[in-house]
């Protein structure tokens, strides 16, 4: 057999294989003889009939299916021996299949789909800037409320009306004409005023309540709420079962030392780590400012290469993931774009997008990647398991485990480690280098 390759510069790869009539005539001599097997001619038993009797029984476009389906199985396992197996994506080939009369030859012509790629001019000197943000006495302050709000009480108050940050206990029933309508009852719901989590209006409507008071308050559903309710006009039926006030802890250096996630003694401790914590957040978003800026200089002269089908196939990757996690939440896909207001058309077409922003943004990596000879060495990958001795120790256990499943593959595995530490090598050095 004899095999080419070629990559077609357009996000796909062309692995043809050629086959002798020397080389496809024995097996489809095989298939021919287990067909025979098969064949029930009248005056023989099934399968006992001659050969040359029973061949005139067989459909000559099973022998072909058969042979050929034979020639896929013998060769597929090392198509890509010989060519860089980790530029192509676990897409499934497609495949064509021709015959030459004059040459008596088949050829079968797979067509492997690439992952994104591109040629970067340039990747260094760009001279991108951002601005890492100074913390500030306003943001810590607002980080030790949080804390305080986090780790308060909740004190039951029977005679105090309700205000903003207060949880109330309600019961509700909501009418749109003068009917109950689908989602707007429920009860002992507890709902923390000023979160804003209801129709704009409900909440400071329920300000001033007390337990046991009852009122109706009225609210417009929003333009891009739920088609069935947009824009309509609602009434609601509400009950104040409970009112409870949030009660913060004292700031001291009890308070301190009580937040296991700090490990401080005193208030000035604790403020120093917030402070030092939110310095760490703001370096992040500056690099993660200039690594966007970066990008998107580089994307301006970079062209992307991939196929359609890749997108496709990435495309219908997303849309099964965001399907997968709506169903945790306990809806199917239609309830859940009819609760947001999206059609099926633009769910797609989002899907279709980030697909897209997902390809060329690899594409870039990888380029950048070949073009500065960026590469993950194998004591790299090790020190990500914790060093050789314990990467080996993986590998032993991977290869018994890979024993008892043969769909078990620690080579797969270890390519996708590979690949997500390339693309933080590549974003480090373009922080780094422009």
């Amino acid at each position: 057999m004899e095999k080419v390759f070629k990559n077609n510069n357009d996000g796909t790869l062309s692995v043809t294989c050629t086959y002798q009539k020397e080389e496809y005539a024995p097996i489809a001599s095989k298939v021919q003889i287990n067909l025979c097997k098969n064949v029930t001619v009248k005056g023989f038993r099934k399968g006992k009939a001659p050969i040359e009797t029973a061949i005139r029984y067989i459909k000559p476009e099973d022998v072909y299916n058969g042979m050929i389906n034979k020639l896929i199985d013998k060769d597929f396992a090392s198509l890509l021996d010989g060519y860089d197996a980790s530029t192509v994506a676990n897409i499934h080939p497609s495949l064509k299949v021709d015959y030459d009369d004059k040459k008596k030859e088949y050829k079968l012509a797979y067509t492997f789909y690439l992952l994104p790629t591109s040629e970067v001019k340039k990747s260094t000197d760009l001279k991108v800037k951002a601005t890492k943000k100074k913390v500030t006495d306003e943001e810590i302050n607002s980080k030790i409320d949080a804390l305080l709000v986090d780790n308060a009480e909740l004190v039951p108050s029977e005679d105090k009306a309700s205000e903003n940050g207060d949880h109330v206990i309600i019961d509700f029933t909501g009418y749109v004409d003068g009917k109950e309508f689908d989602g707007g009852s429920a009860n002992d719901y507890e709902l923390v005023l000023g979160s804003n989590s209801f129709v704009p209006g409900f909440e400071s409507q329920l300000i001033g309540m007390k337990e046991d008071e009852k009122r109706t308050i009225e609210v417009t559903f929003p333009e891009n709420y739920v088609a069935s309710l947009a824009g309509k006009k609602a009434k609601f039926s509400v009950k104040c079962k409970a009112v409870k006030k949030v009660v913060k802890p004292e700031l001291n250096d009890d308070f301190a030392s009580s937040l296991d996630s700090y490990k401080v003694k005193t208030v000035e401790e604790l403020k120093a780590k917030i402070k030092e914590d939110l310095g760490k957040q703001h370096e992040q978003e500056a690099r993660d400012e200039k690594l966007n800026k970066v990008l998107q200089a580089i994307a301006k002269d970079t062209k992307a290469i991939y196929s359609q089908h890749y997108l496709d196939v990435m495309s219908k990757q997303i849309q099964n993931n965001q399907v997968n996690q709506i169903k945790q939440y306990g809806l199917d896909l239609d309830s859940y774009l009819k609760l947001i207001g999206l059609s099926k058309e633009q769910f797609e077409t989002n899907c279709k997008n980030q697909a897209v922003q997902e390809a060329n943004s690899f594409a870039i990596l990888q380029g950048v990647a070949k073009a500065n000879k960026l590469e993950v060495s194998q004591e790299e990958l090790e020190n990500y398991f914790g060093g050789k001795e314990k990467f080996d120790q993986l590998m032993d256990t991977a290869k018994k485990q890979q024993g008892k499943n043969p769909n078990f593959s620690i080579e797969a595995y270890l390519d996708n480690v590979k690949q997500s530490l390339l693309d933080q090598k590549v974003k480090n050095f373009l922080i780094d280098n422009n």
